[in-house]
């Protein structure tokens, strides 16, 4: 059953953001994905993404919209992943979901305001959104689909052959972080607040090696720094997958992603 449109979080004098949730049949209370749509931080709407398959497989989604780069900069979005996830806990009981099974999922600009939301420790905080600043906006996982990680490092990890120019590059991270926060560490890398300390659940990072929007070398970074750092990361790389590909949305991989949070949910390691 899907529950279109439902406001989690306004600004005054701006648009009400929104969710759709959709939630298995059955009286089961179901374990929650809250996932963040692809779109360079300046597009992209709730209704796209590869979570389509996971009501049927038992696992609630909650795709979720924040502001775009035109409506707020950094780190106000990632205020918006928040308040998504504290909605969701506080709405548990009236949709049968578990509230202590809320993971994240992004994909592009998205991952990265997911992954940031997911952070503990030192990590940039903005103005929180929202009516229930009573609840958590922790994670229990995050799925990172062809994430940003490090804006300071694009043009570096940069395809051979990029589907971008560097100019457009600088225009969308210029437009995200606005002049205060262009050359912020705590913004441009979270590979380096990792090592700084800041800790992410655990992650499940999917990455194709013919990327040409954001070179692949961005995973690489994210997935080295929490290795490094005791933290659990898994990562697939996909053969011969470009940015946004179709195959992020079918098996092989949606079962993969199935199969890890559950995982985690359960309390299971890899190849137990």
């Amino acid at each position: 059953m899907s529950y279109l449109d439902l406001p989690f979080a306004s600004d005054a004098g701006w648009r009400p953001l929104r969710l759709d949730l959709h939630v298995p049949t059955g009286t089961e209370v179901a374990p929650v994905v809250v996932y963040a749509h692809a779109g360079s931080f300046l597009a992209g709407i709730k209704e796209m993404g590869p979570w389509h398959s996971l009501p049927g497989q038992g696992i609630a989604v909650a795709s979720v919209e924040y502001r775009l780069s035109g409506e707020a900069q950094f780190p106000e979005p990632i205020e918006d992943i928040r308040a998504a996830v504290r909605w969701v806990r506080a709405h548990s009981h009236q949709f049968n979901l578990d509230a202590g099974k809320v993971a994240g999922w992004g994909s592009s600009a998205g991952a990265y305001l997911m992954l940031m939301a997911a952070l503990d420790g030192p990590s940039p905080v903005g103005r929180p959104m929202g009516e229930h600043l009573d609840e958590s906006a922790q994670l229990s996982a995050v799925v990172d689909h062809y994430g940003v990680t490090d804006l300071a490092a694009l043009r570096a990890d940069a395809h051979a052959d990029p589907a971008v120019s560097v100019d457009d590059f600088d225009e969308v991270i210029r437009r995200f972080l606005g002049d205060e926060h262009r050359c912020s560490d705590a913004a441009s890398s979270i590979p380096g607040l990792v090592r700084q300390g800041a800790r992410l659940p655990p992650l499940l990072i999917m990455h194709g090696d013919d990327d040409r929007r954001v070179g692949i070398g961005q995973s690489r970074r994210l997935h080295e720094a929490v290795s490094d750092s005791g933290g659990r990361s898994e990562m697939v790389v996909v053969p011969g997958a470009d940015h946004g590909d179709a195959v992020f949305a079918h098996d092989p991989l949606v079962s993969d992603v199935v199969r890890f949070l559950e995982r985690v949910w359960t309390g299971t390691e890899a190849g137990e």
